[in-house]
């Protein structure tokens, strides 16, 4: 069984660990919170010690050598680091032994039921899937507790023709709908399967990529040299010089144009739509710029780090995240490929309207023209890695997701499942010295890096990660809480396919953009009704403004957006 923290009372100059300052070995500190935690005891001669939490004193009755007795220490806890103290009273009593599992998850939301601003956040996000905004789900997790959670909307909100499903036909989302998180499975899969492979000393990140995968080189005349001397982590920190989007399953996509020319067969030397042949077209990809001398977020980074995975650990990157991760932690609402896990199209939120198409606005061999539910979205993992990608793929739901986000709060385990230890994930998390909103792979809100989709108020710490599909984590180790954000704001029309086919209408209402949810998670953290209406008095006026000001905010999407704001003005009475 796995624990944060193991001690043993006394400590003798064999023990592991021992140190010669003496006072050190009957102390440590472990993470934990208010009213939750044990300790798991064994010894012979309980009288003989005394164990404290935080200065107060743990009754050892019942303890025996004979098995492990759990007691509680809820009634010591913070939030937070936490001080355990073990001494010996009495010679040739034998051993204390002692550990600590990691928290996990307890309910809270009841104590939280009516505070203003997540009354507020519920009251914006049923407006806004009223007017127009498909689904949602939501799970925030503060000091060890879940303390919202909340679903929105239904499955498939649209015909495929853009016009509403009537709602006798619509399935609810419930708190167990699973959710394609497209990027978020960068963090969410590839990112823990490296950070506990680096820590368990199977992976060097400082490595370089051919260490692990030997055909990956500089091709013969390549015009910008540097794949020989990649390392795993340029690809973790996206400055390994490949192009953002390949496109490798559309033989029509011009690389030197960054876009589709119908017809003209440019990327025939990189395309494929076979994941036996992905490694190849990703080793015969021209790099874009040295690596090391920019920073530009590429799904081939991802799509590199997947195979990496697979090639130390001998199993495709699905299995040995169900073995070693999701299957370990409970989360049996985690997996790729859902309609081959038992899994329903209705049990999963569904994506784009019309395939990979745009509306009609894209078209490439075998491109999907039916409603996406219950494949992963993504063309290339679809299409190129056979739904199985570092990249994207991954479904889950925003409970699973915030056991995950737990498992980082907790600094690398959860109960007695541990994953990583906390130097690795200090290592993981640390800004990038060019640019403090990444880590490796882990986006970073920083002072002013990644705001627009953190908002303003998270500790300069926070990290987490958004999807294209919709879905938005962030985790914020210095108020210990975290926010999964799921919605499915591709599962609308597109706005004009013939001017923007990535503008879609769900991208117009205010939960789509994310920052609205850890805004007001933050302000409950300290807020008043007053406060509440008060920046909901800020934000439709700042919404009125934009649809004045006309352009890209002047659509009926933002005007339906705009009226569902002052319906929850008007429903709390609140005076525009």
């Amino acid at each position: 069984m796995a624990c944060q923290l193991e001690l043993a009372c006394p400590a003798t100059p064999e023990s592991r660990g021992y140190d010669q300052s003496l006072v050190t070995n009957a102390t440590r500190t472990f993470i934990g919170f208010e009213r939750q935690g044990s300790l798991l005891v064994r010894c012979e001669h309980p009288e003989a010690f005394r164990v404290f939490v935080n200065g107060v004193r743990v009754p050892l009755d019942g303890v025996t050598a004979d098995s492990w007795l759990s007691v509680s220490i809820a009634d010591a806890t913070v939030n937070g680091d936490n001080y355990l103290q073990a001494c010996c009273l009495a010679e040739g009593c034998g051993t204390l032994e002692l550990r600590v599992p990691y928290p996990t998850l307890r309910d809270d939301t009841a104590a939280w039921a009516g505070n203003p601003s997540l009354e507020l956040l519920d009251q914006i996000i049923e407006a806004e899937v009223e007017a127009g905004f498909p689904c949602a789900q939501l799970v925030v997790v503060k000091d060890g507790a879940v303390i919202k959670r909340g679903h929105y909307g239904a499955v498939s909100s649209y015909e495929q023709d853009g016009t509403p499903i009537p709602a006798a036909r619509r399935t609810p989302v419930t708190d167990e709908t699973l959710f394609d998180m497209a990027s978020n499975t960068k963090m969410f899969a590839c990112n823990m399967a490296l950070q506990k492979l680096a820590s368990e000393g199977k992976v060097d990140l400082g490595a370089r990529v051919r260490d692990y995968l030997p055909q990956f080189r500089d091709l013969p005349g390549a015009e910008i040299p540097g794949k020989d001397e990649l390392t795993i982590s340029e690809l973790l920190q996206h400055q390994a010089g490949f192009p953002a989007d390949p496109s490798y399953h559309n033989a029509d996509y011009d690389p030197a144009l960054h876009r589709v020319v119908a017809g003209s067969n440019a990327n025939a030397a990189l395309f494929t739509q076979s994941r036996d042949e992905a490694l190849e077209k990703i080793v015969a990809t021209p790099l874009e710029y040295a690596p090391g001398t920019a920073t530009r977020y590429s799904d081939v980074d991802y799509m590199l780090l997947g195979f990496i995975v697979e090639a130390i650990v001998g199993m495709r990157l699905d299995d040995y995240l169900e073995q070693e991760v999701y299957g370990p932690l409970g989360l049996a609402r985690t997996t790729y490929q859902p309609l081959r896990h038992g899994f329903s199209k209705d049990d999963c939120a569904a994506t784009e309207l019309n395939g990979n198409t745009r509306d009609g606005a894209v078209s490439f061999a075998n491109v999907r023209r039916e409603t996406v539910q219950g494949q992963c979205h993504d063309a290339k993992a679809f299409h190129v890695m056979g739904e199985v990608s570092g990249h994207a793929g991954l479904f889950s739901s925003a409970s699973d997701i915030a056991v995950l986000e737990q498992v980082v709060l907790n600094r690398g385990g959860y109960g007695d499942v541990r994953l990583f230890d906390e130097d690795t994930l200090d290592r993981f998390i640390k800004p990038k010295d060019t640019d403090p909103s990444y880590g490796l792979g882990w986006r970073r809100k920083a002072h002013d890096g990644y705001t627009a989709v953190f908002s303003q108020v998270p500790d300069t710490a926070a990290i987490g990660h958004t999807g294209w599909t919709g879905t938005f984590t962030l985790i914020d180790p210095a108020n210990h809480l975290g926010i999964a954000l799921l919605t499915s704001r591709r599962n609308t029309p597109v706005l004009d396919p013939a001017k923007d086919p990535n503008d879609f209408v769900g991208c117009h209402f205010l939960i789509g953009r994310y920052a609205i949810a850890p805004t007001l998670v933050y302000q409950a953290l300290h807020t008043s009704a007053e406060a509440a209406d008060a920046l909901l008095v800020d934000v439709v006026r700042a919404k009125r403004a934009e649809v004045a000001a006309g352009g890209d905010f002047d659509t009926a999407p933002d005007r339906a957006d705009l009226a569902a704001l002052e319906s929850v003005a008007r429903k709390r009475g609140v005076r525009l």
